[in-house]
């Protein structure tokens, strides 16, 4: 009897093993790191992936659709602005404030009146509208959504080659609205969309 409880407690000791247990949690390690991977990857693929452009394009050609005429407005403003401050380097506008950068100087900044606030507000997801210098009279409806990547409507001069200057500023990918209008996707590389909007 005691022999027989030997044997078994030798056999239990051999399954517990410091090597068996080092084995079965690198074994157990491995396959979340694998499965993390797996769960990232296709998170990316979700937010960067070749078909998610094309559903945040479809939404926003949507909401574009719905509100050119509101675009058509908020556009003209920005050109009164810009014509008001020939020398801003880039004119920012959000619902609360519009800021002009003048060249050599500080962003200075004054609240919006009601009808600038009410031509902001018929935009629905546009979340700041963007002028500058070096985009010749370009004008620029970013939109971020719930979170990034970020997608932005662009109203330019007829005959403009989107795709050149899609390349060119490292936006990944286009959509034309109507003439005159395009969709631009995100600029995947940060320090390419910092110097694009700075």
């Amino acid at each position: 009897m005691a022999r027989s409880d030997a044997l078994e407690l030798e056999r239990r000791l051999r399954r517990r093993s410091p090597g068996r247990i080092v084995l079965v949690t690198l074994i157990v390690v491995a396959a979340l790191i694998l499965a993390w991977r797996v769960v990232a990857f296709g998170a990316l693929e979700k937010y960067f992936g070749s078909g998610f452009d094309d559903r945040r394009f479809d939404k926003l050609e949507t909401e574009f659709d719905h509100r050119r005429r509101a675009f058509a407005q908020a556009d003209a403003r920005m050109r009164e602005l810009a014509a008001a401050h020939p020398r801003a380097e880039r004119i920012g506008w959000s619902l609360a404030l519009i800021c002009v950068r003048d060249a050599g100087r500080a962003e200075s900044c004054e609240p919006t009146t009601p009808r600038d606030q009410a031509t902001y507000e018929a935009l629905g997801g546009v979340d700041v509208i963007v002028r500058q210098s070096k985009d010749d009279g370009r004008t620029f409806f970013r939109s971020y959504a719930d979170d990034p990547p970020r997608y932005t409507i662009m109203h330019a001069h007829d005959g403009t080659d989107v795709a050149a200057y899609a390349n060119d500023r490292g936006f990944r990918s286009t959509r034309s609205l109507k003439p005159g209008w395009v969709i631009l996707g995100p600029i995947p590389d940060v320090d390419r969309e910092n110097a694009q909007w700075q």
